[in-house]
């Protein structure tokens, strides 16, 4: 289930988001969280797998049907295509009209993503 994050999940947030490269101090992953919080069109999604978070996922919406995803994060446990797949696809459902499109670091995921539709 994914779900819209809010300031009382910003601990789970922070723990998921630390486990990527270049979010491991707590000085740019503050910086990072701020970032989304400055603006409405930045969200940050929790996806719960069985009973607890497991992911992570960043979007920005650039416009009223594109969104960019910028951050897909699972935990070490729940690291698998599936799970990065059924986080797009749940996003995607929650916002049928959207085009997604990653940055360089995870454009490859949605592209294979992409094609299992």
């Amino acid at each position: 289930m994914l779900t819209q994050a809010r300031n009382d999940n910003e601990k789970t947030v922070m723990g998921i988001l630390s486990l990527l490269p270049g979010l491991r101090e707590l000085q740019h992953l503050n910086a990072e969280i701020a970032w989304y919080n400055d603006r409405d069109t930045r969200r940050l999604y929790i996806w719960r797998g069985e009973e607890q978070a497991q992911g992570v996922l960043g979007v920005e919406f650039l416009k009223k049907d594109i969104v960019l995803i910028r951050h897909l994060a699972l935990t070490p446990e729940a690291r698998s295509a599936s799970h990065y797949f059924a986080m797009l696809t749940e996003f995607q459902k929650q916002n049928p009209d959207v085009f997604l499109m990653g940055t360089l670091d995870n454009q490859k995921l949605i592209n294979k993503w992409r094609r299992t539709l």
